[in-house]
């Protein structure tokens, strides 16, 4: 009998986007009221409030509609022996271990997240926007309830126990 391959998967957490459905329908609901609201007690023009309201109805109908879909195809972290892939809206890419230089924790405003950084061979088709920014060559959008810190060296562990030594 042979052992089952390893794979590891860290989901991205469903109450978080079922918090920012709820929050987007929220905005347009207010957004309606703003439209359907007495004209002669508002100190604005009708054409602001318009203009306003058709604003945040479309943000908040974006918002929302992306967090319905993350809530239907919640992301996924998937670690195999081969390297890791990233399940989201988009097409899943399988980045090999090999091709990882190293994993660190990106601090942004609303917390951390998971970042990689690629060897200097493999960075073939990367956006230069994370490099930019964050100075890794590609961030993990998976918000799972684990610490973004925890996933990292998760991450690294895995690295080090299947790339193949250099």
């Amino acid at each position: 009998m042979t052992d089952p391959e390893p794979r590891l998967v860290f989901r991205g957490a469903a109450w978080k986007s079922g918090l920012r459905t709820l929050g987007g329908i929220f905005g347009i609901v207010v957004a309606v009221w703003i439209l359907d609201g007495d004209y002669e007690s508002y100190r604005y023009p009708k054409a602001t409030r318009e203009i306003v309201a058709i604003g945040c109805m479309a943000a908040f109908g974006w918002l929302a509609a992306l967090s319905f879909l993350r809530l239907c195809l919640p992301p996924e972290l998937v670690l195999t022996k081969e390297g890791f892939s990233v399940r989201g809206l988009r097409k899943t890419r399988l980045i090999p271990w090999e091709d990882i230089q190293s994993f660190e924790l990106v601090e942004r405003r609303g917390g951390g997240v998971a970042g990689y950084v690629l060897k200097p061979g493999a960075r073939m088709r990367v956006r230069g926007l994370p490099r930019l920014m964050a100075g890794v060559d590609g961030t993990i959008a998976v918000s799972p309830e684990e610490s973004p810190g925890y996933v990292v060296k998760i991450l690294n562990d895995w690295r080090r126990r299947y790339a193949p030594p250099s």
